[in-house]
């Protein structure tokens, strides 16, 4: 399987080094800043701590120092997709929060690459198990939502976040909840994301949401799949962590082949990486870096 994969991955790599092609999208209206990417990160990580500790607002995670203003709403869980995300408020900011993969390396040896049609453009496709996540939680989160929009109060904005699978559930969500919430601020950050669907729903997405963030850590794998030669197109604005501390923002082509899609050696590409986003060991853990899990 991972010789497979290597193979794949050797393969979209070769052509990409002949394709020159930029697509054509919208740059995010805020600037980027790593303090701010940080912190949506830390929010990620606690999505992987207990559902009953983060209802709580107790995780270990939660303690982190630009997290203590956090209003939890509502924990959500489907156990048939195993999905779990959480909603609050903040400040003028109504979060999203979606979890990851609990085992990362066995979430992607097992990777299906089925497609679904998406119903929103024409000929866009999504990935099939991402789509399902997706669906199984989208009543309990647009309810959740709404919620926190009226706790909040009416200055406020809609972030959502997550971060490898995560990321993925939030790029999904974003796209549905944009339509719900148009008239307000909204932005999306995302950490080692897997690609989502196909070119023509990365534009579409693209259309409808400029304002995204798509971090990639230095040689972190799980970005690179499902490859673009089985027709999965990243989101855009790619920004790349070259080294710990040192970035790059991306073209809007959501496949900027100076940024992490130049990395020419699939051998080289890493779980470590996957796992150590700004120099922070995932998942849940508190402050001081002890772990829980």
């Amino acid at each position: 399987m991972k010789i497979l994969f290597l193979a794949l991955v050797a393969l979209q790599l070769l052509l990409l080094c002949n394709n020159g092609f930029v697509q054509s999208n919208s740059y995010p209206d805020i600037n980027y800043d790593p303090n701010t990417a940080e912190s949506f990160l830390m929010y990620s990580y606690a999505a992987y701590c207990e559902g009953p500790d983060i209802s709580n607002w107790t995780c270990p995670t939660c303690s982190y120092k630009t997290m203590n203003d956090f209003k939890i709403v509502n924990l959500i869980y489907n156990a048939t997709t195993d999905t779990q995300a959480y909603v609050g408020y903040y400040g003028n900011n109504v979060l999203v929060v979606f979890r990851g993969s609990m085992d990362v390396y066995s979430w992607i040896t097992n990777l299906q690459f089925l497609y679904d049609a998406y119903p929103f453009c024409t000929d866009c496709y999504v990935h099939s198990g991402f789509h399902k996540a997706w669906l199984s939680v989208r009543s309990e989160i647009e309810a959740s939502v709404a919620n926190s929009m009226k706790l909040c109060g009416p200055k406020c904005g809609l972030i959502v976040t997550g971060h490898s699978l995560g990321g993925a559930l939030a790029t999904l969500a974003m796209a549905e909840l944009i339509q719900i919430y148009k008239n307000i601020p909204t932005f999306i950050y995302t950490f080692g994301s897997p690609r989502v669907g196909n070119d023509n729903f990365a534009s579409y997405y693209n259309s409808i949401q400029p304002n995204n963030y798509r971090t990639v850590n230095q040689h972190d794998l799980v970005p690179h799949v499902p490859t673009e030669v089985m027709q999965y197109h990243h989101v855009p604005t790619e920004v790349w962590y070259t080294s710990n501390g040192t970035y790059q923002e991306c073209n809007d082509s959501g496949e900027d082949p100076s940024c992490s899609d130049s990395i020419t050696n699939p051998a080289t590409l890493s779980i470590y990486d996957h796992l150590h986003y700004f120099n922070i060991h995932c998942c849940c853990r508190d402050f001081n870096g002890s772990s829980e899990q």
